[in-house]
């Protein structure tokens, strides 16, 4: 007996077609492009606990995922020493649901992009940069230390 099954391309899923990740990059005072002796985010994905997304060293950029669920908006948590309280960043956003293909699904695109800076330090400020959230080439927002 022999089986075969073979599938079109669209059974495969690329980079382009999944939920983009949200882009930061950091800045100092001077508002010039830096990297961080190390990094810890913990983003708030809606469960009673944090979830630790990034723990890096010598870091100049992070990608976070974003909620998929229906809140408007994402926390996000950034500390640059572990033990360290850290700060708080609020991403509110619309989100816009785009129909990929029967194997990929749906993906989340997300619209009007705002970050809030809820607790100081040691993120001291955020720059918008792009308010559109379509695919991970673009940078959406500056992180000043």
């Amino acid at each position: 007996m022999l089986l075969t099954s073979c599938g079109s391309d669209d059974d495969i899923c690329l980079g382009e077609e999944s939920t983009p990740r949200l882009l930061l990059k950091f800045r100092n005072a001077n508002n010039q492009l830096v990297r961080l002796d190390s990094l810890f985010v913990d983003v708030d994905y809606g469960k009673d606990t944090l979830k630790n997304i990034i723990t890096s060293v010598n870091v100049d950029s992070v990608f976070v995922p974003l909620r998929i669920d229906e809140s408007p908006y994402t926390d996000i948590y950034i500390r640059t020493r572990k033990g360290q309280k850290g700060s708080k960043l609020r991403v509110n956003y619309d989100k816009k649901s785009i129909y990929v293909s029967p194997a990929c699904g749906f993906k989340i695109n997300y619209e009007n992009l705002k970050m809030d800076l809820l607790q100081a330090n040691p993120v001291q400020s955020i720059l918008p940069n792009n308010t559109s959230l379509t695919d991970e080439n673009n940078i959406n927002f500056y992180l000043r230390f």
